[in-house]
């Protein structure tokens, strides 16, 4: 287990508000889902309908775009970070930390550098209260008290991706399915983050129409791995898909390097940077989101190690990791920066209130 040093998260301003009332049938699927928590996640409490958002989490009168200036449609763009994984990590204990793997909060004061924030996409039984823990040896977790210095000190905000990391595809009942799904609701507000119903990711993309029509009752959107941009009318209608570039590291692109054709899982290559920042463009009243992992830069190890990089070349390129799920900083950046200036940088539930997109179901605190 990889330990951080222990933190309280801060305080988180609170107020008092009426609470909405559960929905027909929503008392028994809240019973049985708080039951399969308790086994299954931390100890939390209940959400304390007063609780405030961090900072920058709440859209403000008249939405601003990168540039500062106030705009009446304006282009959207979303920053996610999957499964809030902490750092790229080995060994079996999550030991081996390589110099130039970044952790989650380096990635955010780079955003930040930028006048940029980011979503964090929680597992709720992979989130420990202060303990960064082990993840089957490839990535150290975030904590409760890392999610709240990220949102308090660099405005960073939290979406669910599940209780448990189940695949819903094969779920046969609702409880099941809100097990999974609309629980997860109740500790991400109970540690500070109410807004966290924007927008739910099914583990490993697998989804289908039952689950995508269950999650799109809780939830603003509903993730899906796609190259195309989002519309609002699109987005608006069922089944509320956010269609989302998966940011992928792996084989570099340069045919007269060995990195080109190296042993990959699922043979994949790195995400191409002039792609992705074209993707980081879109037009007044489109939205685009990026989903990155884990981050590193410099270089570790050779070609064929499990865990080992080369991002040192000026060129996009030339760079190349060993895991997909390991992206190089300096391609991430030039991206990020290759971005539509006027687009607004925001989280999902924002862009869910901007397009009119509510959810009908609700588990007891306030409606948006």
């Amino acid at each position: 287990m990889v330990r951080s040093h222990r933190r309280t998260p801060a305080p988180v301003a609170a107020r008092r508000r009426p609470r909405s009332r559960p929905t027909r049938g929503g008392r028994v699927l809240v019973a049985a889902a708080l039951g399969l928590l308790a086994l299954s996640s931390p100890a939390v409490a209940r959400p304390d309908p007063g609780v405030a958002p961090g900072p920058f989490s709440r859209p403000g009168p008249g939405i601003t775009s990168g540039t500062g200036r106030e705009v009446a449609e304006p282009a959207y763009i979303s920053l996610l970070f999957s499964r809030s994984n902490w750092q790229a990590v080995s060994g079996a204990d999550c030991s081996i930390v390589a110099p130039g793997a970044r952790t989650l909060e380096q990635n955010a004061q780079d955003l930040a550098d930028r006048g940029l924030s980011a979503t964090a996409l929680v597992v709720i039984n992979r989130t420990a209260a202060a303990d960064r823990t082990c993840f089957r040896g490839y990535t150290s977790q975030a904590s409760w008290a890392d999610l709240a210095h990220l949102r308090d000190s660099y405005g960073w905000s939290a979406n669910s991706q599940g209780t448990a990391y189940r695949d819903m595809t094969v779920m046969t009942s609702d409880a099941e399915r809100f097990a999974e799904s609309a629980a997860s609701l109740a500790p991400l507000a109970a540690h500070g983050f109410p807004r966290a119903w924007g927008s739910f990711a099914f583990a490993n993309n697998k989804q289908e129409s039952l689950s995508q029509a269950f999650v799109g009752r809780y939830f603003g959107f509903v993730r899906r791995y796609d190259s195309l941009r989002n519309s609002r009318a699109e987005a608006t209608a069922a089944p509320y898909l956010m269609r989302t570039w998966s940011l992928n590291g792996g084989r570099c692109h340069n045919r007269a390097l060995a990195c080109y054709d190296m042993p990959v899982l699922n043979d994949r290559r790195s995400a191409n940077v002039d792609l992705v920042r074209t993707y980081l463009n879109p037009e007044p009243g489109q939205w685009s989101v990026l989903q990155a992992y884990r981050l590193v830069e410099g270089t570790h190890g050779v070609i064929g190690d499990t865990y080992a990089w080369d991002c040192s070349s000026a060129d996009w390129r030339d760079r190349w990791t060993s895991q997909p799920e390991i992206s190089c900083r300096n391609s991430y950046l030039e991206m990020v920066d290759g971005r539509n200036l006027e687009a607004v940088v925001t989280d999902p539930t924002t862009i869910a209130l901007a397009w009119g997109r509510v959810p009908v179901d609700y588990l007891g605190w306030p409606r948006p």
